[in-house]
């Protein structure tokens, strides 16, 4: 049964296949990994990133990650963690933006590129 894990994310990690994370007792065979803050150190979560059927979702996975990384967006992940383990495989993700004001940082110049500054506002 997945567990829901939401927070700001403390690290998002990319690496080679094959790579994995994680000590031999606790090893996750990914190529994507988070760390939220506020966590144990120990607790990681991840997903491949191959060239099969799965991939157009997982890089949907890693653009909603990427994003909640770059903005400090609340990142919402549900995973499959053994027990007794630390290290999990998420199966779906999705981010959410602070309630209120602009979630966009300012974008200066103006008109003609002389002072002033706005943000954009979904």
């Amino acid at each position: 049964m997945p567990i829901t894990v939401s927070g700001q994310l403390s690290l998002l990690r990319v690496h080679d296949r094959g790579s994995g994370f994680g000590p031999p007792t606790d090893f996750i065979d990914v190529e994507v990994v988070v760390q939220f803050a506020g966590r144990p150190v120990v607790d990681a979560f991840g997903f491949q990133l191959r060239s099969d059927a799965n991939l157009p979702a997982r890089q949907g996975m890693l653009d909603l990650l990427r994003d909640a990384f770059n903005h400090g967006w609340t990142a919402n992940i549900d995973h499959e963690t053994p027990p007794g383990k630390h290290k999990g495989i998420i199966i779906r993700v999705w981010v959410t933006k602070p309630a209120g004001g602009s979630t966009h940082p300012p974008i200066g110049g103006g008109v003609g590129g002389v002072g002033g500054v706005f943000t954009l506002d979904t």
